[in-house]
C-alpha cells in the first residue's frame, strides 16, 4: 500500500537522510546499494560508491524503486531506549530513533490515510540487511538464468 504523492514521500525521505537505500531500477533490473544524502521537489540524491547522483521521482511513473534499508522497531535495544529517554524532551525521540535507523510511523497531514503506518507498510522501507539483499539477488539471478 502507497498512497502517496511524490512530494509526501520527499518529506518522509527528508527524515532519514544519511541512511542506507535499496535502489532496484527497473530500466535495468539492477540493484544497488546507496546512502540517501539529499532531496529536492522532484528527485533525491544519493551516493552510490563515492557516485553522488539525483534519482528523479514522478507520481505517473517510476524509473527507480527507493527503499531505505531499516530496522523494526522491536529491535530496539535498552541503550537506544534509554538514550532516547534521556533526551531533553518528548519530541527528540522519534528524530533520535530515525537517526539511528529505526522505522517509525509517520504523520504526513491531519486526516491522511497513511498517517500511523510503517514506511515498511508504504512500500518505502525494507528490513533486511545489505547482504540478505546481494545474497537473495545472486540466487534470483541464478534461477532466472538456469
Amino acid at each position: 500500500m502507497n498512497n502517496l504523492s511524490v512530494s509526501e514521500q520527499l518529506i518522509i525521505f527528508s527524515r532519514y537522510i544519511g541512511q542506507q537505500l535499496l535502489i532496484y531500477s527497473n530500466l535495468n533490473n539492477q540493484i544497488s546499494i546507496g546512502t540517501l544524502s539529499g532531496v529536492k521537489s522532484d528527485a533525491v540524491a544519493v551516493t552510490v560508491d563515492g557516485v553522488n547522483r539525483w534519482i528523479p521521482l514522478h507520481n505517473n511513473f517510476k524509473l527507480c524503486e527507493i527503499r531505505l534499508l531499516l530496522k523494526p522497531l522491536r529491535k530496539l535495544t535498552e541503550d537506544i531506549k534509554t538514550t532516547a529517554n534521556s533526551l531533553p524532551g518528548p519530541a527528540f525521540i522519534t528524530p533520535y530513533y530515525q537517526q539511528q535507523g529505526y522505522d517509525m510511523p509517520v504523520f504526513i497531514s491531519a486526516g491522511h490515510p497513511c498517517n500511523g503506518r510503517y514506511l515498511h507498510e508504504l512500500n518505502l522501507a525494507d528490513y533486511r540487511t545489505t547482504a540478505e539483499i546481494y545474497q537473495q539477488n545472486t540466487l534470483l539471478n541464478a534461477f532466472n538464468s538456469a
